[in-house]
This record gives structure tokens, C-alpha cells and sequence, in this order.
């Protein structure tokens, strides 16, 4: 479908702009983390969308980063999660945050996003938790440790992107490795590590 659009920045809201691409508007919904990323009315910038078709309106979504965008494909993909919810959720918490609290299996501080409840939190965890390392991974542009098993690799690199720095990442994950043994898996090690930074 529209994957991306590059224009001018004809309106800007808090969660809503309109691009002049090519002298046609498109109204695109965005979560207000991407809102106070966006430069001034004027601005020619390119955002990543998706649009969900209904039988009674075509939705435009954009987003400044793909991980933000992957996150939210994602999540429409969980049962009881539609894209105005994902929007808000998005709005709501950093996908940094968000990450870290799936691979933390954090029920306390899902339940405290707005819109979240109990059984919305559990479903999130039970479709994300594996995806959450790959999602991590996005945005990641860490040099992994070379020595290192693969997995721990992996899961030092996840642990970059949801923002433990060296050397509290590398130290985390061997402590992981330590307790789990040495064929643990990268989704037992990064929920581990996180006891540990």
C-alpha cells in the first residue's frame, strides 16, 4: 500500500499533520512522540505509513522511525489492539520503554499505560516476547561482541538498544549466561540480563 510519503508540512498537530505531496494533502494520524519530532509547517520531510482500510474510512498512520512503525504492525496483530489503541500506547511510552517492559515481563508498568488492562498486558506479552529482541534490533547499530556466543551477542546488542551501555550490558548478559548455562537462548537470556543491570 502507501509505505511512505515525502511532502510539505502543510498542518501539524499534536498527533495529527497534513503532507502537501505533490499539491494533494494526506491526513496522517501520528503518536505524539513523532508529533514533537516533526519540523515546523513549511518543512519537507519524508514519514513511513501504513494504511488501515475500513469499510467505512481509509486511515493514514505515520512514523518518524521504523521501529516505531514495526512495533505498531505488531500490535495490531494483538487481539483487542486496533490502531487508534496502538496509537495511544505509542503516544503514552518511548518504544525503548515499551520493549523493556515486555523483555522484563513488566505487568506492573504495562497496566499503567492508558488503555491497558490486565488482559490486554498479558496478550501483549504472550504475541511480543519474542519479537521484542528483533523490534530492539531496529533501531540498533552496536558492534556486537566478536568473542562471545551468538546469543549473548545478541542479547548485548538488545540490551544496547533498550539503553544499557557498556560495560553494565556485557556484565548483565554474562551473569545471564552464568545462571542459564551456556545453550541458553537469546529469549531466556535478555529477560535474565535485565535482573542484573
Amino acid at each position: 500500500m502507501i509505505e511512505q510519503l515525502r511532502g510539505i508540512m502543510a498542518q501539524k498537530q499534536p498527533t495529527f499533520v497534513v503532507l502537501d505531496c505533490g499539491g494533494v494533502g494526506y491526513g496522517i494520524h501520528v503518536s505524539s512522540r513523532t508529533g514533537e519530532t516533526l519540523p515546523e509547517i513549511g518543512t519537507e520531510i519524508t514519514l513511513l505509513t501504513h494504511l488501515v482500510v475500513r469499510e467505512d474510512a481509509m486511515i493514514l498512520f505515520g512514523f518518524s522511525q521504523i521501529q516505531e512503525k514495526e512495533l505498531f504492525l505488531q500490535m495490531i496483530e494483538v487481539n483487542g489492539i486496533g490502531p487508534k489503541m496502538a496509537q495511544r500506547i505509542l503516544s503514552s511510552v518511548s518504544v525503548n520503554d515499551f520493549l523493556n517492559m515486555i523483555a522484563r515481563e513488566d505487568r506492573i508498568a504495562l497496566g499503567k499505560i492508558k488503555g491497558i488492562g490486565k488482559k490486554t498486558s498479558e496478550m501483549l506479552l504472550l504475541a511480543l516476547k519474542d519479537k521484542a529482541l528483533s523490534l530492539s534490533a531496529l533501531s540498533g547499530d552496536h558492534t556486537p561482541e566478536i568473542l562471545l556466543p551468538t546469543a549473548m551477542q545478541e542479547a548485548i546488542a538488545a540490551l544496547h538498544t533498550l539503553g544499557v551501555k557498556d560495560p553494565a550490558a556485557k556484565k548483565a548478559v554474562e551473569k545471564a549466561a552464568e545462571i542459564l548455562g551456556d545453550t541458553a537462548s537469546v529469549s531466556q537470556l535478555i529477560p535474565e540480563a535485565l535482573k542484573h543491570v
